[in-house]
């Protein structure tokens, strides 16, 4: 990779100069080097930009919704699903990511949080608020992921990536009972 610089107040242009620290591996679909071992590339590829291509954000789906009681569990889960694929083309072959949540974090909009990591439960919590107040809930996820180029074997990425929900509106109420003389 090469690089110049231009001065802003002349307009001048430096001389290319070749970048070497870091260093740089640029690899295209017809490198010889991605000819002879394209999972080599699509590996480091993969592993890269992990993060950026996990995208799917949880909605949190309350109940009782829109309102619920203080004092009394409101229950949260996710919309989003416990795993997905998201198929790509790198480098001319045919990848598949397969992002699996592992950590759910809720954030119930009153200062508190719940993290469940249990498998098989796609995140759902109980939570119960102590005051009347309107809330946004949200859940953050923490995923995992394996990748196929083709129809090979699954391969794990290292590292995770996190998607944060958009807040849900909750109005949470407080229930007054009253006693009432039954006249019949």
């Amino acid at each position: 990779m090469y690089t110049r610089q231009r001065v802003s107040e002349t307009g001048a242009v430096s001389p290319w100069e070749l970048v070497t620290d870091p260093p740089f591996v640029c690899l295209g679909a017809d490198d010889p080097a991605v000819a002879l071992d394209p999972t080599v590339a699509i590996a480091a590829i993969v592993q890269r930009d992990f993060q950026r291509v996990v995208v799917l954000k949880g909605g949190a789906e309350v109940s009782p919704r829109p309102d619920t009681l203080v004092n009394i569990p409101t229950r949260f889960s996710t919309d989003a699903p416990a795993s997905y694929d998201i198929p790509l083309t790198l480098l001319g072959q045919s990848v598949t990511i397969t992002a699996t949540a592992r950590r759910w974090t809720w954030h119930f909009g009153d200062g508190t949080t719940a993290t469940t990591t249990a498998a098989g439960t796609d995140g759902r919590v109980e939570h119960t608020y102590t005051s009347a107040t309107p809330v946004g809930a949200h859940v953050v996820i923490e995923w995992s992921g394996t990748y196929r180029i083709g129809g090979g074997a699954a391969l794990p990425i290292t590292g995770t990536a996190t998607t944060i929900g958009d807040p849900t509106p909750l109005e949470v109420k407080q229930a007054r009972s009253e006693l009432v003389h039954d006249s019949t």
